[in-house]
């Protein structure tokens, strides 16, 4: 499977009103945090194509900036220097002690370590169900 499916799932969910939240997280073990970027940023910008525009995005991760300055502009709310903890629904914000409560949760799972380690992006509101870009697939 390829990035575009994970968007284009995200996608139809939000036009068919099956879900109006979305947090896109980096968890504290991963380190490439592009194509989550590029993820959120696709997703929002679809939907806004499409007229959805009761939906609310945030991007949690522990960067202490934005990678890509374009969250912002597409909607999506900038959560930085926080190790998530995500729980179902529920993500959960340390050092903040908060949490947010989402429709959906799309993660960059990290998996093993040293050079023939890999990540996959992860959408959540069932079952985790892997899937992995192109990009990514090595």
């Amino acid at each position: 499977m390829h990035e575009i499916n994970v968007t284009d799932r995200l996608v139809s969910d939000l036009a068919f009103g099956r879900i109006r939240s979305v947090a896109f997280v980096v968890e504290s073990d991963v380190s490439m945090t592009l194509p989550l970027y590029q993820l959120a940023l696709a997703t929002a910008r679809r939907g806004w194509e499409l007229g959805i525009e009761d939906v609310r995005y945030w991007f949690v991760t522990p960067e202490p900036e934005p990678a890509n300055a374009e969250l912002e502009v597409e909607g999506i709310t900038f959560v930085g220097s926080t190790f998530a903890d995500v729980r179902g629904g529920l993500v959960l914000l340390d050092p903040q002690d908060e949490s947010i409560e989402v429709d959906r949760v799309v993660t960059v799972a990290h998996e093993g370590g040293g050079v023939g380690s890999r990540h996959e992006l992860r959408a959540d509101s069932r079952p985790p169900e892997p899937v992995r870009p192109a990009a990514l697939a090595a």
